[in-house]
């Protein structure tokens, strides 16, 4: 007795039509430099699935339905996993996570304070308290301290034609992420001494003046040091640090860290001590010919 399936019934051949031609919309899903051997690899699939020895078991419409479901499935997966790549380390996602963290405090504080009401007057309370005693001159002091590498940004670069200029970009960006830092850092100081308020009343000030002055002095701190660490093109994080030189040949040759973006915008020199090979850290921003050799 003969154990090749018979031919499949025009039902089922219908469906099987119909995935091949639903194949390129769920693959404009897919992101551009996986499209190709992702289509091929489906094609070969529902080959598979006609003419295949599994054909038997899977010609059934419930069979066919949970490969389209499994189609659509994969191409979405493969779409997420590319934006949530292409986010990290970018403009967009750091500022959104600050945001995010302050939601959540606010929240927190909110819950807390019972009443939309009652959370604006603790809100006022503290903010003309004690963090505008500590933010101003923190401001002040990371602003007049803040190392001012030169902007290096003229060269015109394939797929970065905005309406901004990356000098514009650049300093929006560092105002947008100092302010949601200060924002954060009074919200967390808010909620950090709600226990002190409930244990010792009103001596809980001097707990709040010192929470808020640690909070905002690390989170300047960090923003003003993330703001280093970014490309001044796309202003995506820096990655691949890569020493150069050797710690003990300061004196006649280069000694530190070089980071690269890896859009190939460019390089970033840090000294392993100021003069060993730069005062500061110093941007080189590369030829848009370079891009070919830096993989997004």
């Amino acid at each position: 007795m003969s154990l090749r399936p018979g031919p499949m019934d025009s039902l089922t051949e219908t469906a099987l039509d119909w995935l091949d031609r639903f194949l390129p919309l769920a693959g404009s899903l897919v992101p551009g430099p996986q499209r190709l051997d992702w289509t091929k690899e489906w094609q070969a699939e529902l080959w598979q699935l006609r003419h295949g020895q599994r054909r038997a078991c899977q010609r059934s419409l419930a069979g066919i339905a949970s490969l389209a479901y499994g189609l659509v499935a994969d191409a979405a997966w493969l779409r997420l996993d590319w934006a949530r790549d292409s986010a990290r380390g970018s403009a967009a996602s750091c500022l959104f996570t600050l945001f995010a963290y302050c939601l959540l405090c606010a929240a927190v504080e909110l819950e807390i304070a019972g009443s939309l009401g009652a959370f604006l007057r603790v809100m006022m309370a503290h903010l003309f308290g004690s963090f505008v005693v500590v933010a101003v001159p923190a401001v002040v002091a990371a602003v007049g301290t803040y190392p001012l590498r030169p902007l290096r940004c003229d060269r015109q670069h394939a797929g970065l034609k905005r309406v901004l200029s990356a000098r514009t970009r650049w300093n929006l960006f560092l105002v947008a992420k100092v302010g949601l830092t200060l924002a954060l850092g009074f919200l967390i100081s808010v909620v950090a001494t709600v226990p002190a308020r409930m244990a010792v009343g009103r001596y809980a000030d001097w707990v709040e003046l010192i929470v808020s002055s640690l909070v905002v002095t690390i989170g300047l701190r960090w923003a003003l040091l993330n703001q280093e660490q970014r490309c001044q093109k796309c202003l995506r994080m820096l990655s691949e640090p890569t020493r150069v030189g050797a710690p003990s040949r300061n004196f006649l040759e280069w000694s530190g860290t070089e980071l690269v973006c890896t859009e190939g915008h460019g390089l970033l020199h840090v000294a392993e001590m100021p003069g060993s090979w730069c005062w500061y850290d110093r941007w080189v921003e590369l030829d848009p010919s370079w891009g070919g050799l830096f993989g997004s």
